[in-house]
This record gives C-alpha cells, structure tokens and sequence, in this order.
C-alpha cells in the first residue's frame, strides 16, 4: 500500500469516525499504522519466516523412539502354542459332550419336530466348532489347513460310523468287558452309557493308576482297554505298557482330542494303532470299538 492510498483511507476513517453510530452512541476513533507502512511487504516477510521455520523443522533429524518392541523368543512361541493345544484338547472334550448329549436328547424327542429341528442346530454348530478346534490344533504345530478337508473328513467319517452302528444293531447284543479309563468325568459317563446300552460290561477308572489296581483284579476278563491319553498320575500309554507285561495281546483303543500324529510321531506305530479322535459322536465311538474288537466294519 503506498503513502497516497494510506492517506485516502485515513481521511476516510476518520470521517466515519465522527458521525458515530446509528443508534446515537459516542463515535469511535478508528486509525491506521503510521507510515512508512508496507503491507505486500509485510505479507512476504511473515511467509519467508514461516517458510523457514518449515525448512528447519524438516532439516532437523528425527528422534528415534528409545521404545523398541522386544524380539519374540523361542520359548514365547512354543509356550504359546502348547496353549492353543492344550485350549483346543479341552475344547474337544466338551464338544463330545455336547454331541453325545444332543443325540440322546434327539432319540428322546420322539415326532416333534420343532424340538428335533433345534437339536439338529445343536449339532450343526457343534460339528462347526470342532473344525475350528482342529484349525486351532494345527496352528499351534504351524501347519496349513483346510476347512473344506477338514469338513469333509467328518461328514465321510460320520457316515462310515452310521453304517457300522446300522450294522452292529441287526446283529446279537455282545458281552465283552471294556476297561473305560477318562479323567474327564462327563465324557466317561456318556461312553459308559452308550457302550452299556450296546451290551459291553464296563470296568471305569478316571486314570491310568487307578485302572492298574482295577485290572489287577479282573485279570483274562478285558476284552478292550478304551483310554484317554492324557491323564493325571498316569497317563494312558504307560499304563498299556504295564498291562501288557501281563497280558502282551490285550486289545487297546486310544482316544484323544490330540491329533493321532501328534501323540504317536512315528508314521507306523500310528498306522497299526486304533485310535478314537475327539470329539466323537455315539454312532463313531461304536464303529471304533468294533473294529478295535475285531469286527468287520
């Protein structure tokens, strides 16, 4: 702004100023700064110094943060991954649980559909969680997995187990003894019951000591030991190696909600080992049974 536009607005305002408000109120004295006064002047040393400042502030070197996020150690992921195996192990327990239960409630429920149609629910959501269990197991061994496999796996062993139970029903009732050893109580009620239904006289015993002294006095009576694998005091493989010191043909069946590969490691001790997956369904659970009997399937 040059010295001649600064004076025409000073006269200006001050003409303005005099008149007062239009409401009669006192009038206010309005000025400029005084010259010599350049406002583009003005305007482009205020930008110059914030573009500086900018210059600096971007030439200055970062701070790295002091913070730094502590490297994963080895221990940390095999801890974590027993968890998520030992989570997974727990959760097939309690879905042979809910499967097991779900097909009692469905054999009771006689022609009322609403009540079978939300048991067929039951079911449906349970058969979802244990793929989600067996994706868990795999993720703790750091192996890929398949859903659809997986799915398709249950519903291909599902129908072998219901053409064995459709058999084993038109044939004669059995009486073999099973010696049933499960520390998790729920699950060996159930199994005691529907082997019991099917005829076989149960021995039980909530670990592998305990089925020791039970065995020790029902020695030539077991037909089968179904064991857990996983259990307090004595696990269920040291106990089949005790009993058979005794009696070296004793029929055994494992069952776990372990992968069979993961308790047995070795590719043909797995493949001549009869082994019950958990969960399982009441239908599996004989099909197995069966064939560690020596049934034809």
């Amino acid at each position: 702004m040059g010295i001649s536009q600064y004076e025409a607005w000073n006269k200006r305002l001050q003409s303005d100023s005099r008149t007062g408000g239009l409401d009669g109120s006192p009038p206010v004295r309005v000025t400029l700064p005084q010259p010599p006064f350049d406002l583009h002047r003005h305007q482009l040393k205020w930008r110059s110094n914030a573009l500086k400042k900018t210059r600096r502030a971007a030439a200055k070197p970062r701070q790295r943060s002091s913070k730094v996020d502590p490297p994963v150690s080895t221990n940390d992921l095999e801890a974590a991954n027993k968890t998520a195996s030992f989570v997974a192990h727990e959760l097939n327990n309690l879905l042979t649980v809910i499967q097991i239960n779900a097909e009692f409630l469905l054999e009771s429920t006689g022609g009322d559909p609403t009540s079978a149609q939300e048991l067929d629910e039951i079911q449906l959501a349970s058969r979802r969680a244990c793929i989600l269990a067996r994706q868990l197991l795999a993720s703790s061994r750091l192996e890929p997995f398949d859903p659809g496999i997986a799915e398709a796996a249950l519903k291909k062993k599902s129908a072998a187990g219901e053409r064995s139970a459709a058999s084993a029903a038109k044939g004669p009732r059995v009486a073999e003894t099973i010696l049933l050893v499960e520390d998790e109580a729920a699950v060996r009620t159930l199994t005691k019951r529907i082997l019991s239904q099917k005829g076989y006289r149960i021995l039980e015993a909530s670990d592998g000591a305990i089925a020791l002294r039970l065995a020790a006095g029902h020695v030539g009576e077991i037909d089968l030991v179904l064991t857990d694998v996983a259990m307090p005091n004595l696990g269920g493989r040291g106990m089949v190696e005790e009993l058979r010191e005794l009696s070296p043909g004793l029929r055994v069946l494992f069952m776990s909600g372990y992968p069979k590969e993961e308790i047995f490691p070795d590719k043909n001790t797995a493949n001549r080992t009869p082994y019950l997956q958990k969960p399982f369904t009441g239908e599996t659970l004989l099909s197995e049974v069966r064939a560690a009997l020596g049934y034809a399937p």
